[in-house]
C-alpha cells in the first residue's frame, strides 16, 4: 500500500518584511556600490525608465535620486517625475558641491521609488552611477545598482512526496 506523505513548507530567501494590513507599502530602494570621487570629477547619477511594448500603459513613475557619501549623508538628492523611454540625472561635482575640506570623497548614488499600487508594485527602473572627468568629459567608471530594500519575501512552496519524502522521480513542487 502507498501512503500519501504532504508536507508543507516555507522557503525564505531572505528577510520578510511585515506590515499591517492596509497600510503604504515601503518605497523601493536601489543602492551603487561605493566609489571615490576627487576634485576635477563629476558624479552623475542616471536613471532610465525603460518603455514597454504597446497597449501596456505605464504610469508616470516618481523616483528621487540622491547621492550620499560613505556616512551616510546625503550631498544632493532630488526627486523627478519620469514617464517611460525616458532617463532623468542627478550631478554632484566635487568641484563645487563638496566642501574644501572633504576633498576626495568615498559616495554612493541610491534611488527611491514609491509602490505604484497598495500591493506593491514598483516601476522598472534602470539606475547607474558614472564618475566623469570634468576636463574630458570621459567616463572613468560606471557602477550598476541594485535592489537593497525592501528584501524578498518568503516563497510558499508545497511539496507532495510518495512513500519517503526525499529528493526521487516520485517527489514534485507544487507552487
Amino acid at each position: 500500500m502507498v501512503k500519501l506523505f504532504v508536507i508543507v513548507g516555507t522557503v525564505v530567501l531572505s528577510g520578510a518584511i511585515t506590515r499591517a494590513e492596509g497600510s503604504t507599502p515601503p518605497a523601493q530602494q536601489q543602492d551603487s556600490s561605493s566609489v571615490g570621487i576627487a576634485p576635477g570629477q563629476t558624479a552623475k547619477l542616471n536613471v532610465v525608465y525603460p518603455t514597454v511594448p504597446e497597449p501596456v500603459l505605464q504610469p508616470l513613475c516618481t523616483v528621487t535620486l540622491g547621492i550620499a557619501d560613505d556616512q551616510g549623508n546625503v550631498l544632493k538628492n532630488q526627486e523627478f517625475q519620469i514617464s517611460g523611454g525616458k532617463t532623468v540625472s542627478l550631478s554632484l561635482d566635487a568641484d563645487t558641491d563638496l566642501t574644501s575640506s572633504q576633498g576626495h570623497a568615498q559616495i554612493r548614488g541610491l534611488t527611491q521609488t514609491p509602490a505604484t499600487s497598495s500591493g506593491g508594485g514598483y516601476c522598472s527602473l534602470i539606475p547607474s552611477l558614472d564618475i566623469v572627468d570634468n576636463a574630458t568629459g570621459k567616463t572613468t567608471v560606471h557602477l550598476e545598482t541594485r535592489v537593497t530594500f525592501p528584501p524578498p519575501t518568503a516563497i510558499r512552496v508545497r511539496y507532495e512526496c510518495y512513500r519517503i519524502c526525499r529528493p526521487s522521480k516520485r517527489a514534485k513542487i507544487i507552487a
